[in-house]
């Protein structure tokens, strides 16, 4: 009887494992094949099997839990970084229609005139009138790039410090489970 429970389990184990890619499961979540070895090596002696439907599913909520946990910290970190875009976009449309300001006018020197001397003489006007602008376009950007730099900064610290305590709980869960169930196969219920 134990024996076809455990197979049952086994298999189930295996399919589980095998349906979800690798990729698409969080970071330590190795323990899968550590704990299909510790099956493999009770269904030898056959005692103690009930301790595999008691720790299987508590196991499998550790499990899930992580994966729960894993998401919600990718989740926020991309609407952090998509509240970071929209709040720049205002800045990065005006910095985008004062260099339209500044060039327009600059490329309109060459087609404009009829001589090439009228031409340098339109470049040199021009470009001494937005050449303020241009330096304060210069400063703008480098300042705004700094700013969004260090926003995406935080999020990442954010992101990552959230990824550490999932995994710190997952593991720490997964581990008291773990040793849980290997005592139970030892001792009994």
């Amino acid at each position: 009887m134990y024996s076809k429970v455990f197979t049952l389990l086994v298999l189930a184990s295996i399919a589980e494992i095998l349906a979800v890619p690798i990729a698409s499961k969080p970071t330590g979540m190795s323990e899968d094949l550590k704990l299909i070895e510790l099956m493999m090596v009770q269904s030898k002696s056959g005692e103690n099997m009930e301790c595999f439907g008691v720790y299987l599913p508590i196991l499998q909520d550790i499990d899930t839990q992580y994966t729960i946990d894993y998401t919600k910290c990718w989740t926020d970190r991309q609407s952090g970084v998509s509240l970071i875009e929209e709040t720049y976009s205002e800045p990065r449309s005006n910095l985008s229609a004062t260099a339209y300001d500044i060039c327009e006018p600059l490329l309109q020197c060459d087609p404009q005139q009829s001589d090439t001397q009228s031409a340098f003489e339109c470049y040199e006007k021009v470009g001494t009138e937005k050449s303020s602008t241009l330096n304060d376009l210069t400063l703008d950007g480098a300042q705004l790039a700094r700013e969004i730099a260090e926003d995406f900064r935080r999020i990442d610290i954010i992101a990552d410090a959230c990824y550490a305590e999932s995994y710190r709980t997952y593991s720490n869960d997964r581990n008291e489970a773990q040793a849980k169930l290997e005592d139970c196969l030892a001792n009994g219920i």
